[in-house]
């Protein structure tokens, strides 16, 4: 009787023999030797080991591992096509499996399908997005890899590097929409510190488009690029403060919503972008810089003060620029007299273009070094860049140690001393709800979208800054 028989039971469906017993649930063999290489094809050698067996995942990066490095670029190919064929697929042996069929120079449609499959493993999200359109550009697949770049986007629409990966490959399909959701996007979502050069760079793109449209006397197309163009290019709300003197002045913005959005929350949900915290004595450098390209319609509240340091004349001046480079843009100039206490006023903005609230940068999955792809398994050790800053941390406190020594102190009169910076901020308390009209084309509705909020402060502590101890 077969091992798998069980005696004793009841019959089966059919009342012809007894049930068998059910397949015992697999396991790991970690301790499994590398096969004989010789004993056949490749694609014989792979397909029996791994039909027969179940190689732990670390067995066969192993494997694969020391293949890639001898250059036996068709065992690994066999080797990673048998794991997913018999069902022991890894996301990263996609990855790899590309990046060898590459290097044996298979056609680029069967490596453009691997790489699909990454997208297709598991869940998809924008970083495997990215990753799986750089690898079609590395390949030459161009149109599939803008693809990519533009589902990236419907993901999160609000991350800039989908258009300023795929602007260069836009240009090159001489596609007008391609071009126009790539330069846009970048106008639109591109607001790291040194925004201004490649915000340039788009609409000299978009320029060249709207031209060669007005060349080839297709006007519609080229007004509505137009239109678009002047749309990327406002802002709903510009908050600029401008000093002289050493001081410290710091500027936070409460919006509408309830966030707030200051250097210690340089991005908000409502849409608030804190481009710049400044400090004097240097005048380039003094000052604070708030945008909020699409903003939600309301109230905004600008608070100041200064932290230290020495205020020419007491005054500040703050610009603010309502729906900048749109209908309706207006601009005013405040002289602020600063002095001692904090000082506030609100700048209400009557017409705001965002819809829904933005996914905040520290909240979004992280993107790959897409510029150099090294796939799982073969990545070179490259030191963190924590690494290193501890370890200049740790030398700059020798040195430091040392040259009190030198001197005779106490080696604990400095180095290794705790240093706090206390920053006072307001924390809102109670309900808010702010509400918004949109009136219909045809003007027989409206909707309004209605927002409340509600902030309670459950329970707060005291503590000395000098020392840190509570009290």
């Amino acid at each position: 009787m077969p091992a798998s028989v069980i005696q004793g039971t009841p019959a089966d469906a059919n009342g012809t023999g007894p049930i068998q017993s059910p397949p015992p649930l697999f396991q790991y063999e970690k301790n499994l030797a590398l096969p004989d290489l010789n004993s056949g094809t490749p694609a014989e050698i792979w397909g029996k080991l791994f039909a027969e067996h179940r190689p732990s995942p670390r067995r066969v990066s192993e494997w694969v591992f020391k293949l890639h490095n001898e250059k036996q670029y068709p065992q690994v190919i066999a080797c990673l096509q048998a794991a997913i064929l018999n069902g022991q697929a890894q996301p990263w042996m996609y990855e790899v499996l590309a990046l060898n069929m590459e290097i044996e120079n298979y056609p680029k449609e069967l490596v453009e399908r691997v790489v699909l499959s990454l997208t297709d493993f598991g869940d998809v999200d924008f970083a495997s997005m990215m990753y799986s359109g750089a690898y079609l550009t590395r390949f030459g697949r161009k149109h599939a890899a803008l693809t990519m770049y533009k589902q990236a986007s419907r993901l999160l629409p609000e991350r800039s590097e989908p258009y300023t990966l795929g602007l260069k490959l836009a240009k090159e399909t001489q596609a007008p929409e391609e071009i126009a959701w790539a330069s846009l996007g970048i106008m639109e979502n591109d607001w790291r510190p040194d925004f201004a050069e490649r915000h340039k760079a788009a609409e000299a793109v978009m320029l060249d488009l709207i031209r060669k449209l007005n060349q080839e006397q297709n006007t519609l197309l080229a007004d509505q690029m137009r239109t678009r163009l002047k749309e990327a290019r406002g802002c709903d709300l510009s908050i600029r403060l401008d000093w002289n003197g050493d001081a410290d002045l710091d500027m936070e913005v409460e919006e509408p919503s309830g966030t707030v959005c200051s250097f210690s929350a340089k991005e908000t949900g409502s849409g608030g972008i804190f481009l710049h915290d400044g400090v004097g004595p240097d005048a380039a450098n003094a000052y604070e810089l708030y945008l909020c390209p699409r903003g939600v319609a309301g109230p905004y509240r600008v608070r100041i003060q200064n932290f230290g340091g020495q205020l020419v004349g007491n005054r500040a001046t703050l610009t603010v620029t309502i729906r900048s480079g749109l209908p309706n843009q207006s601009r005013f100039v405040r002289t602020l007299i600063i002095d001692g206490e904090e000082v506030g006023l609100t700048v209400d903005l009557p017409q705001g273009r965002r819809t829904q609230m933005r996914v905040i940068s520290d909240q979004q999955a992280e993107v790959p070094d897409i510029e150099r792809i090294v796939p799982t398994g073969f990545e070179q050790q490259i030191p963190d860049r924590r690494d290193a800053r501890h370890a200049q941390v740790l030398q700059q406190f020798e040195e430091s140690r040392q040259g009190l020594q030198k001197k005779g102190l106490p080696t604990n009169r400095r180095a290794g001393a705790m240093g706090y910076a206390p920053g006072v901020q307001v924390i809102q308390e109670g309900t808010s709800m702010s509400a918004q009209a949109v009136i219909s084309a045809d003007r027989r509705y409206i909707r309004l979208g209605i927002q409340p909020v509600f902030n309670d402060v459950t329970d707060v502590f005291t503590f000395s800054y000098l020392n840190g101890g509570n009290r």
